[in-house]
């Protein structure tokens, strides 16, 4: 769920769905339906875009923060309802979430106060009154914007930010998933509030939010509970043991012939008894569309492929293959190859391990 590239800041895309454009759509008709005129409306339009300028910079705020921690953030999205930083994996160490989790909200405030700074420097003030001027008017009301948006995403409702402070101080004296139980609880609740809220003002995007908010939090609660088991687990149990090899010097005609057509996505490759890298299935299958059988397998596999050894706790090999975009990791043990995990062999593994078994709540 990514949509238009519009910049990229530190190495990290921003994008903005589709579904966005709506937003300033709605505001200009809104505007005008009103007989504000098209200079309001104008305004209006340039003002969603500058609170959502904001939004940015409060997710490259976390983003930066969980760089700190080594952790990658793949892009950032901007919704009709905010934006999102596509981490590759939310910090664990409650310490670590504390510290990512502010980070947003502060780069919300800071703006507050270069706001603040500009409107008291020309004599502004930012409470009663009405600022002569077109451009003060903007900054003052762009000011109690970004202090709204501080103390909105404050609010303790998982997975805002508000909701991750509340499990990061939790789990510094309780287990994590407890504690992540626990601010999904109040996190639904709080859904629940800001709901009924929208409903009695008549704010729908508030009580999209808080669908949002209350789905999320629910499926990201039950994502740690799956990950708290999967640590009992080894990659052993969950690869494929009984997989196809591909020879590094035969083209892709050839490896069409012998092994592309079966249900495996990708390839070890191996050259002698040294593996080389991976082909994807996808990837052959469309140079072979574009006439391209003829080049062999080691021209466009993907090297330096990392294996992971069987006896790697799974959650592990996760981890691995969402920080390196792999959709699958040979597997050895004692240095011999001995199967291969894939993401979608993962998933399908743990939703029939579901199906036979209810999550244990509260497990660590």
């Amino acid at each position: 769920m990514r949509g238009w590239k519009i910049a990229e800041v530190a190495g990290i895309g921003i994008y903005v769905h589709w579904t966005f454009l709506v937003l300033p759509v709605l505001v200009a008709s809104s505007a005008l339906s009103s007989g504000s005129g098209f200079t309001a409306a104008a305004d209006a339009v340039v003002f969603v875009l500058a609170i959502f300028g904001c939004v940015v910079l409060h997710e490259l705020g976390h983003a930066l923060a969980a760089r700190c921690f080594g952790i990658n953030t793949r892009s950032i999205v901007l919704l009709p309802i905010g934006g999102v930083a596509n981490l590759d994996r939310m910090p664990e160490r409650p310490r670590d979430e504390l510290a990512v989790a502010l980070a947003g909200p502060a780069v919300n405030i800071a703006i507050a106060g270069v706001l603040g700074w500009i409107l008291a420097s020309a004599g502004i003030v930012t409470f009663g009154g009405s600022p002569e001027g077109l451009v003060y008017s903007f900054l003052v009301r762009l000011f109690w914007a970004n202090i709204v948006l501080a103390i909105f995403n404050m609010l303790p409702a998982f997975p805002m930010d508000g909701g991750r402070v509340l499990r990061a101080l939790l789990a510094m004296g309780m287990p994590y998933v407890s504690a992540t139980s626990i601010a999904a609880v109040v996190g639904q609740v709080m859904a629940v509030l800001l709901a009924l809220a929208g409903i009695a003002m008549g704010q729908w995007m508030m009580v999209v939010v808080a669908l949002f908010v209350f789905v999320a939090g629910r499926s990201e609660a039950q994502a740690v509970r799956t990950r708290a088991m999967m640590r009992s687990w080894s990659v052993g149990d969950a690869m494929q043991r009984h997989f196809h090899l591909i020879p590094a010097g035969m083209t892709l005609e050839q490896a069409a012939r012998a092994v592309l057509f079966t249900d495996q996505n990708d390839f070890p490759v191996i050259e002698g008894n040294r593996l080389v890298g991976m082909l994807s299935k996808q990837q052959s299958l469309q140079l072979l569309a574009q006439g391209r059988g003829h080049l062999r397998v080691d021209e466009v596999m993907r090297c330096n492929v990392p294996a992971i050894d069987q006896s790697t706790p799974l959650t592990d090999s996760l981890d691995r293959m969402q920080t390196g975009n792999y959709s699958s990791l040979p597997v050895t043990h004692g240095g011999r190859l001995v199967g291969i995990i894939s993401a979608a062999a993962l998933r399908d593994w743990l939703a029939a391990w579901a199906s036979r078994q209810p999550l244990a709540q509260g497990q660590t």
